[in-house]
């Protein structure tokens, strides 16, 4: 009895040892400079807007007096470097680009400050904001798209032109037709890209507390669906962000979750009110929510337009720039028409 004892401390001790040897190694290995952007709370040099008492990361581009367009980026968490190619579209429009609540480069937040009900109501600040009285025009690509589309069925009389990006899902019900799923992959390329983004995220001391997280974040999660891309390979596009926000992702997915801890959304809830065309942007390369996907969704919108842009996956704006702002730019000018 004694030495069995004897055998399983010294195993124990063996490899408790060897842990530590490989932490250690690991550690060594990914020693180096990691570097995490400041938000707006701690660089003063950043554009941005206080709405509220809020403070957003935010640019404008264009003439003010040109007719407004406000971008609403994906994630939730991300932000809207990845959208930038829609500047081009500022020679005959005012373009609003703005990083979502504790979001990309706008100051962090507290945990469950940020919310689904927040981040519309956050949306309809920025609309008031920068419409002043007049409609604006609204683009939203994945996580935004959803916004958009939430937004539509409350305020549809301060909306023009609505523009959804691959919304990922606009219901409970959807979503589990897609197969979108939250959490890790368990295959080794990915399981070897988030151990590496870990070690290399424990060298990191600031700008803030959050800084981290957010840097693991961003390594890993625009690898965890890469069947949102053509042939499963992600692109440089997809990765294009200055900083996620895990806490505000994670406070968002927490307010739209039952006791259960199931996710249910609703964001088709009076968006029959908006009766003016709707363009749905969907790529063929995307197998989960993309144009087979988007083909159920815009069922919920009476009156539709939906685009196909061919050979790119959900980061069309950055994959296939020239053809998803030759779309955009036709849509904002005629309207569309229903083309299913």
């Amino acid at each position: 009895m004694k030495r069995t004892f004897t055998l399983i401390f010294r195993t124990f001790l063996y490899l408790s040892a060897a842990a530590t040897a490989l932490f250690m190694l690991f550690f060594l290995l990914t020693a180096g400079e990691y570097p995490v952007p400041k938000t707006a709370s701690d660089d003063p040099s950043l554009p941005r807007v206080t709405i509220n008492g809020k403070v957003f990361h935010a640019e404008t581009f264009g003439r003010p007096t040109n007719p407004v367009v406000i971008i609403v980026h994906g994630g939730p968490g991300w932000d809207y470097r990845g959208l930038l190619p829609l500047k081009d579209l500022s020679d005959e429009y005012y373009l609003v680009f703005y990083d979502q609540q504790g979001s990309g480069l706008s100051p962090r937040s507290g945990d469950g400050e940020i919310t689904l009900e927040s981040s519309l109501q956050d949306l309809d600040s920025i609309v008031s904001y920068f419409g002043r009285g007049r409609k604006v025009d609204l683009i939203g690509h994945s996580w935004g798209a959803m916004l958009v589309a939430g937004y539509l069925g409350r305020q549809p009389e301060k909306v023009g032109h609505a523009v959804l990006a691959e919304p990922g899902f606009l219901t409970t019900e959807m979503m589990k037709q897609a197969g979108v799923r939250f959490g890790p992959r368990w295959e080794a390329g990915f399981l070897f890209r988030a151990a590496k983004a870990w070690f290399q995220s424990l060298h990191i001391k600031g700008p803030d507390k959050d800084a981290a997280a957010d840097y693991f974040m961003g390594q890993v999660a625009p690898y965890a669906n890469p069947e949102y891309y053509c042939n499963g390979i992600i692109p440089d596009a997809a990765a294009l962000h200055w900083r996620t926000g895990v806490r505000a992702m994670q406070s968002v997915l927490r307010s739209a979750m039952d006791d259960k801890g199931d996710i249910k959304i609703d964001l088709i809830h009076g968006v029959d009110h908006f009766t003016s065309p709707v363009l749905f942007l969907a790529t063929d390369c995307n197998r989960l929510i993309g144009a087979g996907h988007q083909v159920e969704q815009v069922k919920f919108f009476p009156n539709v337009k939906m685009e196909i842009i061919r050979g790119s996956g959900h980061s069309m704006f950055g994959e296939k720039p020239s053809e998803s702002i030759r779309v955009v730019r036709e849509y904002l000018k005629t309207g569309g028409e229903q083309s299913l």
